[in-house]
């Protein structure tokens, strides 16, 4: 299999459990972390046996550094996959791509130019209850699509934004409800159900929370299908209740819920659900093969893209009023 591929995690909130799976993950090793908090670096530092530094640039110059994966804050996410892309680092990035679209096309334009990989995790993608019911929209078990809904309920207190500095600014998160948590749901939509025309009405607004952005969303867009689809966000639930994905047609529809668990139903009993298992794990396994193998990439930085261009959709039209097609540039 050769040398290990490594990798360098940047930003260790929730980049400490993806540091961890790089350590899990065949074909990977994890070289070092970066946090600008120089005791928490150290911290999973020893925790993981890897280097630590609070400046990611640091590592660029490793040639036994293949992958900056990178996990701060979505408005920051450009100003370090650039530079590793240019200098000739694979790059993975979470969720949302960015928060906006020119920030965004910055690091596609720059993993295009260097020939570099650049994979956005949406870890959704990576459920086996997902790849069935694409595969049983493409097979069109579920007959002409009517109807793809995400709905995310979830609970979220004053703290969590108030300590984080970023969270629930335009600057740093990029939105709120529907940019940070339902972008799982949004990214969805869009990888099942195909391109969206445009949005046909949107609402956002702050009803428990101190925040710039919303702690409640939803809109309304269409398909190029023809099928129309609804997003409802919110960190106004007295509990964290449920987030779940359905998509239905005149022939059957599927249920899912965050965690891949899925509901069926066929209006013919004796349709069965497709027989499907994700060609990856998650995306250190991906890389891993994409960078060995050649393997396709599960959610590319163009079609990472899509799910921002939505969200991005959906916040003109709501705070224009107007109906918001797609295929924006900026």
């Amino acid at each position: 299999m050769g040398d290990a591929i490594g990798f360098v995690v940047v930003g260790l909130g929730m980049g400490r459990n993806r540091a961890r799976m790089v350590k899990q993950t065949e074909g990977a090793k994890l070289i070092g972390v970066v946090d600008i908090n120089e005791e928490r670096a150290q911290k999973v530092a020893e925790e993981l046996g890897c280097e630590w530094h609070t400046d990611f640039r640091t590592f660029l110059d490793r040639p036994d550094v293949h992958v900056v994966w990178v996990m701060t804050p979505s408005g920051l996410h450009a100003d370090i996959a650039v530079p590793s892309l240019e200098a000739g680092k694979h790059v993975i990035v979470t969720k949302p791509m960015e928060v906006t679209l020119e920030r965004a096309d910055a690091m596609i334009e720059a993993a295009e130019r260097n020939k570099r990989l650049l994979l956005v995790d949406f870890d959704m993608r990576y459920l086996k209850g997902a790849w069935q019911i694409r595969q049983a929209v493409a097979d069109g078990l579920f007959g002409k699509l009517i109807l793809l809904e995400g709905r995310l309920k979830w609970y979220r207190s004053q703290e969590y934004y108030s300590k984080s500095g970023w969270r629930g600014t335009w600057r740093y998160d990029g939105g709120g409800s529907l940019a940070n948590q339902t972008i799982h749901l949004i990214d969805q939509l869009v990888w099942i159900g195909g391109e969206v025309e445009c949005v046909e009405a949107a609402r956002i607004g702050v009803f428990a929370h101190e925040i710039e952005t919303e702690d409640l969303g939803v809109a309304i867009f269409r398909f190029r299908n023809g099928a129309l689809g609804t997003v409802l966000g919110t960190t106004t639930f007295p509990k964290d209740a449920y987030a779940v994905i359905e998509v239905h047609g005149d022939k059957g529809g599927a249920i899912m819920d965050i965690s891949g668990q899925v509901k069926w139903f066929f209006r013919d009993e004796s349709v069965a659900p497709p027989e499907i298992e994700p060609p990856f794990a998650n995306s250190a396994e991906n890389m891993v093969a994409a960078i060995r193998d050649g393997a396709p990439l599960v959610c590319d930085g163009r079609e990472g893209r899509k799910s921002l261009e939505l969200l991005t959709a959906i916040y003109k039209s709501a705070q224009t009023g107007n109906c918001i097609a797609l295929n924006l540039k900026h």
